[in-house]
């Protein structure tokens, strides 16, 4: 059982095992915002907060004259059914 604001990281089982709600999670980000897509690499873990937080390292491509790829974690909450990004940050 997790405990509020604790982040239980899962054993990575490949984005293709995740758990439904965090495919569902990723789903509704679908992996591209205006000036940059997103890949999914790994489903990191959850963390029970207002909601539920998702956590996911992806590969960000910024849509400019010169494309740069770096990896980033997307975090995207789920609160009552409905999902939204709260926080996408560069880790490399």
């Amino acid at each position: 059982m997790m405990n509020f604001g604790s982040i239980e990281v899962v054993e990575q089982q490949g984005l293709t095992k995740m758990p439904q709600k965090a495919a569902s999670a990723w789903a509704t980000f679908d992996g591209s915002m205006v000036g940059a897509d997103y890949k999914p690499i790994a489903y990191v873990g959850s963390q029970l907060v207002k909601g539920t937080n998702y956590v996911f390292l992806a590969e960000q491509t910024l849509i400019t004259a010169n494309t740069e790829r770096h990896i980033v974690a997307v975090t995207v909450n789920e609160f009552n059914g409905n999902y939204s990004v709260v926080n996408i940050e560069r880790i490399i």
